[in-house]
């Protein structure tokens, strides 16, 4: 039999697995709503950092409202399983896009759209700060949609959530500042969004050999990366996007999209 970890919602099967918490594909008994089920991972459930994260998480999320953010509908505890049950979307990854081919315009045109989502985001004073492609994902109608709030940050608060030692966000997609452990702002999601443009572009991943060590090295460090000829027309733009000082790049995701003629 199906493993049910939360009252209510009878799970059809299980979708991915991370670090902090499992999720799957289940209904809600009372109305058959389908719905992405959130449950923490059982050993982290007496960690009060990450118990407070995942708490932290829906009320961040059932703030915003807008179309390319994902809804929630629930959260709560079941005995010991703490739980978000949120929209789910059927139609898969900017990952999963990315290993398809994308063609230039096409990627233009969803970092348009990500960066509405991440103004949407920072006009409340959020920062998601561990945008990838696998935290995108799709409504039926194409639109992209950000996911996975769980390291996101709300501005206006004082925490002290971290965990000494531990990396938490993913290496490829941070930062410079996030890498030297500095504060992060809205300008820190816009350099991620900068990596995910340029795979988008390439097909490839940015410090594509790199190590998580040498990754950080890099994004303090290293040249913004060359696009190849065909796509010069775009270096502007993503040397703007990966400049290694906030101050140098778009100064908010509002600023990028006036910049951006689709």
């Amino acid at each position: 039999m199906q493993e049910q970890p939360v009252p209510g919602y009878t799970v059809l099967h299980k979708v991915g697995e991370g670090g902090q918490a499992t999720v799957y594909l289940a209904e809600r008994d009372h109305d058959g709503l389908r719905v992405a089920l959130k449950v923490l991972d059982r050993r982290l459930r007496n960690d009060p950092v990450f118990l407070e994260r995942f708490v932290r998480e829906y009320k961040l999320v059932a703030s915003i409202e807008n179309e390319y953010v994902a809804r929630i509908y629930d959260q709560g505890f079941s005995g010991d399983n703490p739980y978000i049950a949120m929209e789910f979307l059927p139609s898969g990854t900017l990952a999963g896009r990315i290993h398809e081919g994308l063609s230039p315009r096409a990627a233009l045109r969803l970092m348009m759209q990500i960066a509405r989502a991440l103004d949407a985001i920072h006009s409340r004073g959020i920062v998601h700060r561990d945008l990838k492609p696998a935290n995108i994902l799709f409504r039926p109608d194409g639109r992209p949609v950000i996911v996975d709030f769980g390291l996101a940050k709300d501005l206006g608060v004082r925490s002290t959530l971290t965990i000494a030692g531990r990396l938490v966000a993913t290496p490829r997609y941070m930062s410079p500042e996030q890498c030297q452990g500095l504060p992060v702002d809205a300008r820190s999601d816009l350099y991620g969004l900068g990596v995910i443009f340029w795979e988008m572009l390439t097909g490839r991943r940015i410090y594509e050999d790199a190590s998580p060590a040498e990754l950080i090295t890099m994004h303090v460090s290293a040249p913004v990366p060359r696009l190849p000829e065909s796509l010069a027309g775009y270096q502007p733009l993503l040397d703007k996007l990966l400049a290694k000082r906030p101050e140098d790049r778009f100064q908010s995701a509002a600023d990028l999209c006036g910049d951006i003629t689709l």
